[in-house]
């Protein structure tokens, strides 16, 4: 009787393939929700660059530098955060994404480096039912204002 199976072993093979099934579509709700995150966090980060950029651009010229220096710029924090917060209420991008906010928009020491933090809320797919408050995502950027002739 080889290569037959006896009555204590029917059915174990199909329990065994069950098991795997169910591995295999657990590791790729994961791998699909993991995704999801990481691209609403390069969509942010995108975002953050454009804020910080935009940002930059509300420099005022302070003065003359010495010596072939040129103008200097400075950077007020109550423009970049306006600048940043504006950005952010004109993207399409932004609109698409939920609880986008600025979290902190500031000038650095020197006055010539616009800092911006974003901060957006994330709901994977399928995993979001056992996160009903989403996964709170973080992006920070800088860009430096430099005027040229």
């Amino acid at each position: 009787m080889t290569g037959t199976a006896s009555d204590s072993e029917r059915g174990s093979v199909n329990i065994l393939a069950l098991g795997y099934l169910v591995i295999a579509l657990l590791a790729a709700v994961v791998l699909m929700a993991a995704s999801s995150v990481y691209l609403e966090h390069k969509k942010l980060l995108s975002l953050a660059d454009g804020a910080a950029a935009s940002a930059a651009d509300t420099f005022d010229v302070a003065g003359i530098g010495g010596a072939g220096q040129g103008a200097v710029v400075r950077l007020d924090d109550g423009r970049v955060q306006a600048a940043s917060t504006e950005y952010l209420r004109r993207s399409p991008e932004a609109a698409r994404m939920e609880g986008v906010r600025v979290l902190a928009a500031s000038g650095s020491q020197d006055g010539r480096t616009a800092r911006v933090t974003l901060q957006a809320l994330a709901r994977p797919p399928i995993v979001s039912a056992f996160l009903p408050d989403g996964i709170v995502l973080e992006a920070s950027s800088t860009a430096r204002a430099r005027l040229m002739r």
